[in-house]
């Protein structure tokens, strides 16, 4: 058997050890500066302690699992939380199963592709990504899973097999449930890949060979006919859902942004320059030798295509949904290494290993950002624990920001309450129509215009100090300090840069 460069065993062992240093950083702290983190635990933490009567959850909330693609990252968190014993070490355990899967889920299409598998190196770096800082976690946590199931799709193409079909048909309801912006790319492009590969095929074979879809095709009539995401007032949702779109030019503009721009310093733009100089010598006219199956290579050129124009097209925002489209700019970077092709020995090594030692330094990177984060968190769960379980907390978020994460870091750490110790903790996403949480009637929190979260100034003491019982600050103010009109608030415990109030009886 013909031996080639990416058979080194030295490749096996340096993804290997770029997988574990992207790891890294995520342990490296009690509290990660992903904003939408806290809300994300607190969902997986009322689904694992839903029987628990300290908690409340039951006389709180309802389940909404048939209305939502919203589902699998909070079961299996829900689910890994029972052993693991909170909602926080659950999703920490998720998150660092993501993060190697990004690096080995990129080979696996590599290899589907018969493409050189060093090239998902590439893939350690961008998980570090906008969507990650922002928390999107159920997109971030479908790109692996995309990844290999248009692999599978490829091998199904090409060697037809009962077990791939199975497979494929799965990944794709698995998709379907992990985050619906992943399954609108995925579906043009497996089907494309199923009706093109090995080639063009008769309009008559497409049903045989799209068979695999029968299931998600239904789930999606389903979806369309009864999800609150489609239909928002079924639900109660009265914000208006006003669909706005990004210019082009600033969709461009924003492309650095929409990938690795996260942390406050310049190492993430180093990053970003250094994956782009590597893919750019892979890409540099020398010999190489004949490409086999340059198909294929069309194929992902087309797939990249797709994302592209999802990028450039796709909506902004759609009501309480935002930045849906430059999330498709994860999805381009991630199909790009697929089309490179490095030339042998040294000229297509020395490329890789820039690819390689970009991982690593961004790795470090996030470890010296999220230990600085750590620090300026501060004494914030002394501050919480001073709450008793199963009450009622809103934020009052008036210092949103990090010195060394961009984004709000703070905006949601209110959550963290519900995540440790139950009850409501506003604002929260079972607020939003597409949460598999729903409030009960009875006990829905008093209704604030959308996107109140952000101002912490809308907190109107005549209304919403009669429903929670704690309000936790984050900034040196007192928001009780000229005595407004509603009930009277005492401090419980102010350290720093937090206060917690309890509502007197």
């Amino acid at each position: 058997m013909h031996r080639t460069d990416e058979d080194h065993p030295l490749w096996k062992w340096l993804l290997r050890l770029c997988a574990a240093a992207t790891v890294l950083p995520l342990w490296s702290a009690a509290h990660l500066p992903f904003t939408d983190l806290p809300q994300h635990v607190a969902a997986i933490g009322t689904l694992r302690h839903w029987f628990d009567p300290a908690w409340k959850s039951q006389e709180y909330f309802t389940l909404a699992l048939g209305q939502t693609q919203y589902l699998l990252y909070y079961l299996v968190g829900a689910l890994l939380a029972f052993p693991l014993g909170t909602a926080e070490r659950a999703n920490l355990v998720l998150l660092s199963c993501v993060a190697v899967a990004f690096p080995y889920a990129l080979r696996a299409l590599l290899r589907a592709l018969k493409a050189d598998t060093r090239l998902a190196l590439f893939g350690c770096t961008l998980f570090w990504s906008q969507a990650l800082l922002i928390g999107f976690f159920n997109y971030v946590a479908a790109m692996p899973l995309l990844l290999w199931a248009l692999a599978l799709a490829v091998r199904e193409a090409e060697a037809p097999s009962r077990r791939t079909l199975m497979r494929l048909a799965l990944a794709s309801v698995a998709l379907f449930y992990l985050h619906l912006s992943a399954f609108v790319f995925f579906a043009p492009a497996a089907a494309l890949a199923s009706i093109a590969l090995p080639r063009l095929r008769p309009v008559r074979e497409w049903p045989r060979q799209l068979v695999w879809a029968v299931p998600v095709v239904v789930l999606s009539l389903l979806w369309l006919w009864g999800s609150p995401v489609v239909h928002p007032q079924s639900v109660g949702w009265r914000q208006p859902m006003t669909v706005a779109f990004e210019e082009p030019a600033t969709a461009l503009h924003n492309l650095s942004d929409a990938l690795l721009d996260i942390w406050r310093g310049p190492e993430d733009e180093y990053a970003l320059l250094a994956l782009v100089a590597a893919a750019l010598l892979l890409a540099w006219p020398q010999a190489r030798e004949p490409d086999a199956q340059p198909w294929k290579r069309g194929l992902v050129a087309v797939w990249a295509a797709i994302a592209a124009l999802l990028y450039f097209a796709f909506p902004v925002s759609i009501g309480w949904m935002w930045q849906l489209n430059e999330r498709y700019a994860l999805v381009v970077a991630l199909l790009l290494p697929a089309l490179l092709r490095p030339a042998r020995g040294w000229k297509g090594a020395a490329p890789l290993l820039l690819a390689a030692a970009t991982a690593l330094y961004s790795a470090s990177s996030a470890f010296t950002n999220i230990r600085n984060f750590e620090r300026e968190v501060g004494p914030f769960d002394e501050v919480l624990s001073f709450a008793r379980p199963g009450r009622r907390m809103i934020g009052m978020i008036f210092d949103q920001n990090s010195r060394y994460v961009k984004f709000s870091a703070f905006l949601h750490f209110h959550a963290y309450y519900r995540a440790r110790m139950g009850g409501v903790a506003s604002f929260s996403f079972a607020e939003l129509p597409q949460s598999p949480l729903r409030y009960r009637p009875e006990t829905v929190p008093p209704e604030h215009p959308a996107g109140w979260e952000w101002h912490a100034n809308l907190f109107r003491n005549d209304v919403d100090g009669f429903y929670y019982d704690y309000v936790l600050v984050h900034g040196r103010v007192d928001p009780f300090a000229n005595h407004p009109r509603g009930p009277q608030w005492r401090l419980l415990s102010r350290q720093e840069d937090w206060a917690l109030y309890e509502k007197l009886p």
